[in-house]
């Protein structure tokens, strides 16, 4: 663990995330800053201000006596948060499309196969891992850190639940071919073709975390 205060904070907060998108720490879990704190070697200072970072970002909210859970998603949240993906992944896309370089697009489709190999292996978190990468990149192409920082947190706030519901309908396959038919429309400057791979990518997120969230309301009686 870093000796520097403010590293000692991202790692705490990069802990969390892994924790919360994976879902090692699940939708309600309460959070005690003693635990994580004792967890990671740190004091509670850190962890304190990573929850807070995550509050911000909607992962994390405070409960009636003050204290951190992870955040519960609703469908309306879930659909304004694929609203705003739509629209923006556009947007990066379209720019990235008039930086890329040949060398940036090989790299791109380098880690469509590794979806892919991800995607028949049944391994969600080297699928993850990949689509990370990737969506990474095109957001470094694109140049636009503003826009590519509120991406990150949107998308963040959907993919857990996304990476859960498309694992059990086997879609990471098919998500891995939309990743590559919208390189190929970036390579080929073709906006339209940007346009209507991202609508059908983030349709396809919207549908299966919208069941998701139906799926789970039903079960707690929410």
């Amino acid at each position: 663990m870093a000796n520097n205060p403010g590293s000692r904070v991202q790692d705490a907060y990069e802990h969390l995330v892994a924790e919360i998108s994976s879902f090692r720490l699940r939708t309600g879990a309460p959070l005690s800053e003693n635990r994580i704190a004792s967890e990671l070697g740190i004091s509670r200072t850190p962890v304190r201000e990573a929850l807070r970072l995550l509050e911000k970002e909607g992962l994390v909210k405070r409960t009636d006596n003050a204290r951190y859970a992870v955040s519960r998603l609703t469908p309306q949240e879930a659909d304004d948060a694929c609203d705003l993906l739509e629209v923006l992944d556009a947007y990066i896309a379209r720019k990235a499309a008039q930086r890329m370089t040949s060398n940036q697009a090989e790299t791109l489709l380098g880690y469509v196969d590794q979806m892919r190999q991800a995607a028949k292996e049944g391994d969600i978190a080297a699928w993850s891992a990949a689509d990370t990468k990737f969506h990474r990149m095109l957001n470094d192409i694109a140049g636009n850190a503003l826009v590519a920082n509120t991406v990150k947190e949107t998308r963040r706030r959907v993919q857990r639940f996304w990476l859960r519901a498309a694992s059990r309908h086997h879609r990471l396959e098919s998500c891995s071919d939309e990743h590559a038919v919208l390189v190929e429309a970036i390579i080929k400057e073709d906006y339209q073709a940007i346009e209507e791979a991202v609508r059908l990518h983030i349709g396809h997120m919207r549908e299966r975390v919208l069941d998701l969230l139906e799926s789970a309301a039903l079960f707690i009686g929410e």
